[in-house]
C-alpha cells in the first residue's frame, strides 16, 4: 500500500469514527424540533453564511425538524431577505419554506409536510412594528413545543465569573442564568438572549443554546460533542439526554 493510499484510509476512518459518535446525539434528536435563532447574518461572509444553511439542513437530513427565525441585513428588506435565506437552505438540499410572522398553523404544516420554515418575525399587520427575532423564536419554540432553542449570535456564552477571557460555562439551569443576568453587566442583546432562555426552559424547552455563530460547524459542534462550543441552559429540574449518562 502506498503512502498516498494511507493517507486516504486514515481520513475516510477519521470521517467514520466521526459519524460513529455521533450517533447516540442522533438517536436523541431524531424527530425533534430545534428552533435556531439566526443572528448573525452582519457578521458573516456569503460563503459563511452558505455553510451555516448547510448545517441546518444537515439537522433535518437526519431526522431533526429545524425552524429559522432570523434576523435582516443592514439595508436589506425583510420579505426579500425570508426569501434569500431559504433559497440558500434549498441549495443545501431540502426544502424550505419562508413564513412571516408566528403562524402555528403554517408552522406546524410545513415541518409535518417536510419543509423547513423561514420566518421573519414581522407579517403584515406588524410590519410598522420593531420586532426583535429572539422573542419570536422562544415564543415559537415554546408554542411548538420544541426540544432546543438556539440563539446564534455574537455572544459565545456564558463565563465563570463574567469574565469573557476565563472559563466558558457549558450548562447552566435557569437560576444560574438569572443570577448571572444580576450579578454582572451585559449588552442589551445579550440580556434579551438570556432572559428569552429562561422564559423558554421554564415552558418546556428542552434546552437552549447560546453561540457563537462565526465558528465554523459551530451549531453542529454545540449539538454532537460533549461540551460544545457555546453555553446550553436548562431548567433547574431539567432531565440529561441518554448519551449525557453514558
Amino acid at each position: 500500500m502506498t503512502d498516498f493510499e494511507k493517507e486516504q484510509i486514515s481520513k475516510v476512518s477519521e470521517k467514520a469514527a466521526i459519524l460513529v459518535d455521533a450517533l447516540p446525539y442522533i438517536r436523541d434528536f431524531a424527530d425533534k424540533i430545534v428552533v435556531i435563532c439566526y443572528c448573525c447574518s452582519n457578521l458573516l461572509s456569503a460563503r459563511e453564511e452558505q455553510a451555516v444553511m448547510k448545517d441546518v439542513s444537515l439537522l433535518k437530513s437526519i431526522g431533526m425538524k429545524p425552524i429559522v427565525v432570523h434576523d435582516t441585513r443592514f439595508g436589506a428588506d425583510r420579505y426579500r431577505e425570508n426569501k434569500r435565506i431559504a433559497k440558500l437552505i434549498e441549495m443545501s438540499g431540502n426544502k424550505a419554506v419562508g413564513i412571516c410572522g408566528i403562524d402555528l398553523k403554517t408552522l406546524r404544516l410545513t415541518v409535518d409536510n417536510g419543509y423547513i420554515p423561514v420566518v421573519t418575525p414581522n407579517d403584515i399587520d406588524t410590519e410598522d412594528m420593531i420586532l426583535y427575532p429572539e422573542n419570536v423564536a422562544s415564543e415559537i419554540a415554546q408554542r411548538m413545543g420544541a426540544e432546543k432553542l438556539v440563539y446564534m449570535s455574537e455572544d459565545r456564552g456564558l463565563f465563570e465569573d463574567g469574565d469573557e477571557n476565563g472559563k466558558l460555562l457549558s450548562m447552566v439551569t435557569r437560576s444560574q442564568v438569572i443570577d448571572y443576568i444580576v450579578k454582572y453587566k451585559l449588552s442589551k442583546q445579550f440580556l434579551l438572549r438570556l432572559r428569552n432562555a429562561v422564559s423558554a426552559v421554564d415552558h418546556g424547552v428542552g434546552r437552549v443554546h447560546i453561540l457563537d455563530g462565526c465558528v465554523d460547524h459551530g451549531l453542529l459542534l454545540e449539538f454532537f460533542s460533549i461540551d460544545g462550543i457555546g453555553t446550553a441552559v436548562m431548567a433547574d429540574e431539567g432531565r440529561y439526554y441518554s448519551h449525557e449518562n453514558t
